[in-house]
């Protein structure tokens, strides 16, 4: 049995995320924040590949026991050696000064793409311990490496991620746990939504491949990573076209 467990999956990364491992025959668990009529589409066009149970908001530790441990309509309960990948998708971001960042923006950037994952990471160990088949692949940002101006919080946010998988990775290197993060370079979402033509073009010219990367790419590549040898673990893997 493969369960995969894949947070802000209603648009861009997380949704082609989602549809690439319920091709590849993996239940899903799958979440977002606000945008809870695309989550219900993306979970009609994949429940044609595979199981989805959607969340509106956190996903609890009685969703986790509904799809993991206790009997339910669609899932068994879990069993050793039984695969359960954990990505940790969701995030939001802010182009500002630092000055201009609002207490309620700080907190709720913090939330997003810190605390949010940070539970849900806590929440699904056990289960991964049990099973004894575990992966986690916290998706962050090459500004997380490096630093932006006028995204200071979200690079601070992202260091976060970045740390916090390196501290992690070594923890359950003992249980063969992999725990590693993808840093992105600019993603062809809609999150870099607000750039104009002018400023796409200029930053695609920053680029050394030519141009963004696309959602589907980053799936094919997380893909990969969920399949990489439990050696590799604790590592901030930049996936920028040369970028950074």
């Amino acid at each position: 049995m493969k369960t995969a467990i894949v947070s802000g999956a209603s648009r861009g990364v997380g949704k082609a995320t989602a549809e690439k491992l319920a091709r590849k025959g993996y239940r899903l668990v799958i979440n977002c924040r606000s945008n809870f009529d695309l989550l219900e589409e993306v979970a009609k066009k994949l429940r044609k590949y595979t199981e989805v149970i959607t969340v509106h908001g956190a996903i609890t530790d009685k969703v986790l026991k509904s799809a993991l441990m206790i009997d339910s309509d669609s899932f068994l309960p879990i069993e050793t050696g039984d695969e359960i990948i954990l990505v940790n998708n969701a995030g939001i971001s802010t182009f500002n000064l630092c000055q201009d960042v609002t207490d309620e923006e700080f907190s709720n950037m913090l939330n997003a793409n810190v605390s949010d994952m940070f539970k849900l990471t806590r929440l699904v160990i056990p289960y991964m311990i049990k099973s004894g088949n575990g992966r986690i692949i916290n998706v962050s940002s090459v500004w997380g490496v490096t630093g932006a101006s006028m995204e200071s919080v979200y690079s601070l946010t992202k260091g976060a991620v970045n740390a916090f998988t390196k501290a992690l990775g070594k923890e359950l290197a003992p249980n063969h746990i992999p725990v590693n993060a993808i840093a992105l370079g600019c993603v062809d979402t809609d999150m870099n939504g607000w750039l104009s033509r002018e400023d796409r073009a200029e930053l695609e010219d920053e680029i050394p491949y030519g141009r963004m990367a696309k959602p589907k790419e980053v799936a094919e590549f997380i893909y990969l990573l969920a399949q990489a040898p439990r050696y590799l673990t604790a590592q901030v893997i930049q996936f920028d076209g040369g970028w950074i």
